[in-house]
């Protein structure tokens, strides 16, 4: 049976409560991902630091990443140029950070259900740091993920930390 963390579990949940763009969630990287299950959202972790914050008591803090990727012919007709690339990089936009003409975050957007959800679980002190940054990098890339299939993505980095008794 392959190791289902309980802390991305956590996020995944949170982020399928708020988002319904997202067809498929994956616990870290996939090899491959079918046309059929994007967009997707993968949550990875990246770091785990622990420190004493007393006598009885460790801190850790876990870097985490979600990567959202996009089909991008989802968003072009079969009429229509390469140039327009660009309504695919929107949809990634929207998914992640999409705005309402006033500036704020939509609640459906990724940051927006993050930043939101500060108290991810209570009963065992899991929160998001709002305290650290979190940052979203778009960049260029485009993979083939799957036979005919032409994706492009972005990654959002954040940090979650909880106390636990030694």
């Amino acid at each position: 049976m392959p190791y289902v963390d309980s802390i991305i579990t956590k996020y995944i949940d949170i982020l399928k409560a708020g988002n319904g763009t997202i067809k498929t969630y994956y616990q870290g990287e996939p090899l491959r991902i079918a046309q059929s299950n994007l967009p997707c959202c993968i949550i990875s972790k990246t770091s785990t630091s622990v420190q004493p914050i007393d006598n009885a008591d460790d801190q850790h803090s876990i870097s985490l990443r979600i990567t959202v990727i996009t089909d991008v012919r989802q968003d072009l007709s079969s009429d229509e140029s390469q140039a327009k690339i660009v309504e695919g990089v929107r949809s990634l936009y929207d998914i992640l950070e999409g705005r309402n003409a006033d500036y704020t975050l939509k609640s459906t957007s990724v940051l927006d259900i993050l930043r939101g959800n500060i108290n991810v679980d209570t009963s065992r002190n899991l929160r998001t740091d709002l305290s650290t940054a979190t940052r979203v990098d778009y960049g260029t890339t485009l993979r083939d993920r799957e036979k005919d299939s032409w994706t492009i993505e972005a990654r959002l980095d954040f940090t979650c930390h909880f106390i636990q008794t030694r």
